[in-house]
């Protein structure tokens, strides 16, 4: 039997200290899930008969995972998962619209959306003074989410998510990745204005929500991928230059609303900016891509002990879990759980979200080599 609850082991090990066991998360954010079709197939290893899904990501098709699910695996954590301010739109053509009017198309292989449109491609600075922002205190946001916070907050670690991408990402799938990236050099007026208007819509948003729910949330994740396989997506200047003073910004403002951690996910080999992330407030990192250049496990694990906990890096999605065997699984997971379980700081979860044609088997390996090895 457990000897901690739920809530009592993610916080304690958030503290840099050891629980009695590493905490487990599934599906408390949106990268730490799984696609839909893998819930489909693990309802029927379970025999759980119904069809109900709950999307925490239109766009990836990730979900938050059906309770009995999560009650099987005994896991720590629970999503609530904003709304929308207004629900995609389907258009003539195929495509849909979401609140922010960017346009998507469902992917060949029917797994995930794709870009079609962005709103302010070629935009000009006078143009960003005509977009059409998206409600940020649309009560939609936050429809069931008080009730359901009530429900699991004395239990479970909850975390607030739908914050994807606030400043960085969303920037680049309005404007469109080229002229993103062009205007971070060539036009940075734009570049600054854009990223002022976000970081107003975001506070906005932030201080309705945190007013509400506020009192139930442990852990905000926010999202902005700022690296690559090998390297970052941007020079450290231009991300120092740029988007470092408004996700400072940001962080400051809702801690100052909320008393909760912040879960920052920032794909890639970002190693050279982790620092920065400690000095603007992030308290956790994930996910941990231990296969890229600058994230080696051990080092990562040495170099931030007691400044930086660690969500994830559990197996490898790109490689192992997708293609390995059930004992290649096993073996990496008891890998990283030796390197980053020691003195806390650690949260369980694979690498990324597990993708439609993970095996089965190899999901089952993963959990259950994590609870062979996770007790301290």
């Amino acid at each position: 039997m457990d000897s901690l609850s739920h809530k009592e082991r993610v916080l304690k090990s958030l503290r840099f200290e050891e629980p009695d066991r590493v905490p487990l998360d599934i599906g408390g954010t949106n990268v730490t899930s799984f696609h839909i079709e893998i819930e489909k197939k693990l309802k029927e290893y379970f025999g759980f008969k119904d069809d109900k899904i709950m999307l925490n990501s239109h766009k990836m098709q990730s979900v938050i995972p059906d309770e009995r699910i999560l009650k099987y695996f005994n896991v720590d954590t629970r999503c609530i998962s904003l709304h929308e301010s207004e629900p995609w739109r389907k258009n003539s053509d195929g495509t849909f619209t979401d609140e922010w009017g960017i346009k998507y198309k469902k992917s060949s292989n029917g797994y995930y959306y794709e870009f079609v449109s962005h709103p302010l491609s070629n935009a000009t600075v006078r143009d960003l003074e005509n977009y059409h922002w998206p409600d940020p205190k649309s009560k939609r946001r936050i429809e069931g989410l008080k009730e359901k916070a009530k429900n699991f907050y004395k239990e479970y670690c909850i975390i607030l998510e739908g914050l994807h991408e606030p400043i960085f990402g969303l920037a680049s799938w309005l404007l469109g990745y080229e002229q993103f990236y062009i205007d971070l050099v060539t036009n940075k007026e734009l570049i600054k204005k854009l990223f002022d208007g976000l970081l107003i819509f975001w506070k906005q948003l932030l201080e309705f929500v945190l007013g509400e729910i506020g009192d139930y949330i442990d852990i905000v994740k926010i999202a902005d991928d700022l690296g690559a396989q090998n390297d970052l997506l941007i020079s450290p200047k231009i991300y120092r230059e740029l988007v470092k003073p408004r996700q400072a910004e940001l962080f400051s403002f809702i801690k100052e609303k909320c008393d909760c951690k912040i879960l920052f996910h920032c794909d890639g080999a970002i190693r050279k900016i982790i620092p920065d992330f400690i000095e603007i407030g992030v308290d956790i990192l994930n996910p941990i891509q231990p296969g890229l250049p600058g994230m080696d496990a051990k080092s990562l694990k040495e170099k931030f002990e007691n400044k930086l906990a660690f969500w994830g890096g559990g197996v490898d999605t790109q490689s192992t879990l997708s293609f390995g065997t059930p004992d290649d699984v096993k073996n990496e997971v008891k890998k990283y759980l030796n390197i980053f379980k020691p003195g806390g700081g650690y949260v369980f979860s694979q690498v990324h979200n597990i993708q439609p044609e993970v095996p089965i088997e190899n999901i089952i390996a993963m959990y259950d080599t994590f609870f062979e090895y996770a007790n301290y």
